[in-house]
């Protein structure tokens, strides 16, 4: 047996600022009724990602890319990309510049390591051909086996630096990368 909802209370909830679950607790039934309730009257819902923190893989705003640099999510973000993501270390420069970076400008670690973004490691170049003159004069190619170790060494180093700022901000900190 079904139970009768009042439709006019779902059509003032269903404003599509609240999940099936928080317009559930406004009825005896489940969110699972109240999401199929409200495609049969073609009532808006919440978008699936209008709240990333309670999806069991939100990572409190970080990603780590499969070069071992830190994203953050800042949709906002003039040069984010299309999921929302800005390299974390260009927003270190932006913030100790005090400006937004032009796009043909470059930010460099110093030590290599793609996952440090102290800003006394990070090196601005006006231009990618500035910065390959910079760091590859002298140096020599490594073969591909010893670039995807050194790839994979800087995935698990920006991991561990995501958890421990997860864990020192107090969001996420009981995830393990």
């Amino acid at each position: 047996m079904t139970v009768p909802l009042d439709l006019d209370l779902l059509r003032r909830l269903a404003d599509g600022t609240r999940s099936c679950e928080e317009i559930a607790a406004h009825f005896p039934v489940s969110a699972e009724t109240i999401r199929e309730r409200m495609q049969q009257l073609g009532l808006p819902r919440l978008p699936a990602k209008a709240r990333p923190h309670r999806n069991q893989f939100w990572a409190g705003g970080f990603h780590v890319d499969r070069d071992g640099y830190i994203l953050r999510h800042m949709p906002d973000h003039p040069d984010a990309t299309a999921a929302g993501y800005v390299r974390e270390h260009r927003l270190v420069m932006e913030r100790h510049l005090g400006r937004r970076l032009l796009p043909q400008e470059v930010v460099d670690h110093r030590n290599r390591d793609t996952s440090d973004n102290r800003i006394e490691n990070l090196q601005l170049y006006p231009s990618n051909a500035a910065h390959l003159s910079a760091t590859l004069t002298g140096r020599k190619n490594l073969p591909a086996a010893e670039r995807e170790v050194l790839r994979r060494e800087a995935v698990q180093r920006a991991h561990l630096r995501v958890a421990a700022i997860l864990a020192e901000s107090g969001s996420g900190a009981d995830r393990s990368p």
